[in-house]
């Protein structure tokens, strides 16, 4: 999907959000293009059955040292059926999702980048809490815990396919941008301008040290009440036990070199 250039509203002012997500903010990105899904288990299988933990070509400098110690063969909840070919991605390190992108010719999108396709209403001119805009999540929507439920907390308790949840498109057309697997940025974690620690130093400062990469849009174990665009997760780029997965971006080509 392409992404024209321009400004959107990033972040969040609301006082349910985290102090990592404050302050609201504009920020202008050129064009680019940005996949609709999730990267499937089926895109992830060409990569796997083509050498692609085998092959350095594929992997930055500390991806390939990474692997030279973990010495990993596929995705930590990886599901080898044809059945799972349409589900996302899950249980990816940042450096196998930076390796595929390497693989496919394209590249980890930016937070803001993930962000503004996921939130910004181009038409309306506004930035929404959901993909869909403000009505909060519900299993029509996405693939997480369910708390309209009588037990309050039945779940699927596993991915479900990429195009499953058309109610929860985003303005610009994005499937699968909240619940189902988390998804790896290309950014690292670090406090907006203006940014105000709350309640505590430690809770989101400690970790603006140029070591997390940052994680958006939640997986299908994680709570409505926590899912939203502006939402911020962080992690190592070698950790695998979350239910991680990705998508890929790639800048339009000028047209004096097509």
């Amino acid at each position: 999907i392409e992404i024209p250039a321009g400004e959107f509203e990033m972040g969040s002012n609301s006082v349910d959000a985290l102090d990592n997500e404050h302050p609201a903010h504009k920020v202008y990105l050129d064009t680019y293009h940005i996949d609709r899904y999730p990267v499937t288990c089926g895109q992830y299988r060409a990569f796997m059955e083509a050498g692609g933990y085998e092959n350095p070509r594929w992997w930055s400098k500390a991806g390939w040292e990474w692997l030279q110690i973990e010495r990993v063969l596929e995705p930590l909840y990886w599901q080898d059926v044809l059945s799972a070919d349409n589900h996302p991605v899950c249980g990816v390190s940042w450096y196998e999702a930076e390796a595929y992108c390497q693989f496919v010719g394209k590249r980890l999108p930016t937070e803001a980048e993930w962000e503004k396709a996921v939130s910004w209403d181009s038409e309306m001119n506004l930035r929404r809490i959901y993909p869909w805009a403000d009505k909060e999540p519900t299993p029509q929507h996405c693939n997480c815990v369910d708390v309209t439920s009588p037990d309050k907390n039945r779940q699927i308790i596993n991915t479900t396919p990429v195009d499953a949840y058309p109610e929860g498109q985003s303005a610009y057309g994005l499937y699968d941008t909240l619940g189902n697997v988390w998804e790896w940025t290309a950014s690292w974690f670090d406090g907006y301008d203006g940014f105000e620690m709350y309640p505590y130093v430690g809770y989101s400062q400690v970790y603006f040290d140029q070591q997390h990469r940052v994680l958006k849009g939640g997986s299908w174990a994680t709570t409505p009440f926590v899912l939203r665009s502006s939402l911020r997760n962080w992690y190592h780029p070698g950790v695998r036990q979350i239910f991680a997965g990705f998508r890929c971006v790639s800048v339009p080509i000028p047209a004096n070199l097509s």
